[in-house]
């Protein structure tokens, strides 16, 4: 006999048996990806937000709002590891489509080493590590590393976050990247798209044969 638990959801805080109530998951705003055959950067509103984009393939969950804005901000200032397990589980739910092929690696955007060790953990990693348990896509969280020190994005000019993350990004050496054809590059929220767009193009640059998707669970539409 199994025995459920009950908790209280982490959007109404009622009492659930999901992290995520039924009611709450209903009332939430989320892109609707079918209609964009799941990938936003055929969405206007995305496309025109994300023009010096390099990649062509986006799937993320939705706009950075509330309640999606308050599980993130809890995950990755409170490290309120819970959000992270719902979160994943939305975007699976969600933004993976069975019927086509899906990326054979998820590669987590890493957070250079100061700034790992000040917070103690990457909330990229920990939302990419319960999409790896849900969808048994394989992790990897040594390929790429951040060996540029950079300045916090969030109040940067869309050149200076350009500039603060020129080469910010490397490969490491000992890989096996060449036994794949298709990697998903993962973050939790993508605004301008620079640090993305930089990590992309790094690891392009070193195996251009790879299809790169990129992945996130909220993108900032505001002003776009």
């Amino acid at each position: 006999m199994f025995t459920t638990f009950e908790q209280d959801c982490l959007i109404c805080k009622q009492s659930s048996t999901q992290l995520i109530c039924g009611y709450c998951k209903e009332d939430l705003t989320l892109f609707e990806l079918a209609a964009y055959e799941y990938n936003l950067m055929i969405f206007p509103k995305v496309k025109k937000g994300l023009t010096k984009a390099s990649f062509g393939h986006l799937v993320a969950l939705g706009d950075y709002q509330w309640p999606l804005s308050k599980l993130l901000t809890g995950l990755k200032f409170s490290a309120y590891i819970p959000n992270a397990k719902a979160l994943a589980t939305l975007f699976v739910e969600h933004c993976i489509k069975e019927s086509s092929p899906l990326p054979q690696l998820i590669i987590p955007i890493p957070l250079h080493k100061n700034r790992y060790l000040q917070r103690k953990y990457n909330q990229s990693i920990e939302l990419a590590k319960h999409i790896n348990k849900l969808t048994n896509i394989p992790l990897n969280t040594s390929i790429m590393y951040r060996h540029k020190a950079t300045h916090a994005q969030t109040n940067l000019s869309a050149a200076k976050r350009r500039q603060n993350l020129k080469h910010a990004f490397k490969i490491s050496i000992n890989n096996n990247l060449m036994q794949y054809q298709h990697v998903a590059l993962f973050d939790d929220v993508i605004t301008t798209g620079t640090t993305m767009n930089y990590a992309y193009n790094t690891l392009k640059a070193a195996y251009p044969h790879l299809e790169i998707d990129i992945w996130c669970i909220c993108l900032t539409l505001e002003n776009r």
